[in-house]
């Protein structure tokens, strides 16, 4: 009798592990598949659908100002917005060794780069775009000591990873069931996306944060990622762009380690044969109508910016 009993629950437990494997792979296909918010630009990436002549790489600076569509009528060329926001270059950087592994390399980058830029997260930021690719070692490696970064039991036991994201879970199986359209929800264009805000109290808040000025510390891990990049560009005749975008102008006293930043570029600029286009004093940066915080463009603003960009951009291509 105790036999057919641990017969039966053997069998039972069998099917139901079986099962929960079978749902985590249909969830997980099914989210490479979407076209939401969260995963577009990361299953183009992943899907080998990128392949551009131009990348356009940083924060939320890069993500929200730079038009791929205006750069591409300006320069006749095909480019990719694979900004990511609120991650810093260290991200970012992962993002394009992730590029390399399943696109052709492109011929010309824009980096934009941020005084924050090279100091470390200490959480996982928006972590829901990772779940159907956190086996990737470069993305472990990447979130590794980061608060909220997913463990061994949310990369290997079925279903664990999406214990508090059950609407992404039934987004995944109805992707893969062939319903993908009811979360065709980006509004993103090859990446990028303007944001049609007014002004809000960002800054201001900000400004009550850090009375005296705020200075991000530069990790030497990051910087050393930042030169190993550059150096694989000069290397590869990859061109690389570097770009500080336009930013409103009452925050710059506030920022305290800027010079640093433009040492930094200035001297990359001398060691890898790249260039670099400080948007610091543009007029655009005079002008809070651009702006939705003191360091976004809005939609109208990012597109002032994206033609002037694309213009400059052409006049050092027609150089090289």
């Amino acid at each position: 009798m105790k036999i057919k009993f641990f017969k039966k629950i053997t069998i039972l437990s069998i099917v139901v592990v079986a099962t929960m494997y079978v749902l985590a792979y249909v969830i997980d296909t099914g989210l490479k598949q979407s076209r939401s918010e969260y995963f577009a630009s990361w299953n183009d990436l992943y899907s080998s659908k990128i392949n551009a002549d131009l990348l356009i790489m940083g924060s939320s600076r890069a993500a929200f100002h730079i038009s791929p569509k205006i750069i591409d009528s300006t320069l006749a060329l095909n480019s990719y917005n694979l900004g990511l926001s609120a991650w810093h270059f260290d991200m970012q950087y992962a993002r394009f060794r992730i590029y390399l592994q399943h696109n052709r390399k492109p011929k010309y980058i824009i980096q934009n780069v941020d005084v924050y830029g090279f100091s470390k997260r200490a959480d996982v930021a928006d972590y829901q775009q990772f779940l159907p690719y956190i086996n990737d070692t470069i993305i472990q490696n990447t979130i590794k000591n980061h608060q909220g970064e997913f463990d061994v039991y949310q990369r290997n036991l079925p279903l664990l990873k999406y214990k508090n994201d059950s609407e992404i879970a039934f987004e995944g199986f109805f992707n893969f069931l062939g319903f993908g359209d009811l979360y065709d929800t980006t509004s993103k264009y090859k990446g990028y996306q303007g944001n049609d805000y007014a002004w809000n109290k960002d800054f201001e808040k900000f400004k009550k944060r850090f009375p005296k000025g705020a200075k991000y510390k530069f990790e030497p891990i990051v910087k050393q990622q930042f030169n190993d990049f550059l150096a694989f560009c000069k290397k590869e005749n990859i061109k690389v762009i570097l770009v500080y975008a336009p930013e409103y102008f009452e925050v710059e006293p506030f920022y305290k380690n800027k010079n640093e930043l433009i040492n930094l570029c200035n001297e990359s600029v001398k060691k890898y044969d790249c260039f670099f286009l400080d948007y610091s004093k543009n007029p655009l940066s005079y002008n809070r109508q651009y702006f939705y915080n003191s360091q976004h463009l809005n939609k109208h603003g990012s597109e002032l910016f994206s033609r002037n960009l694309g213009e400059k951009v052409k006049v050092i291509l027609t150089q090289d």
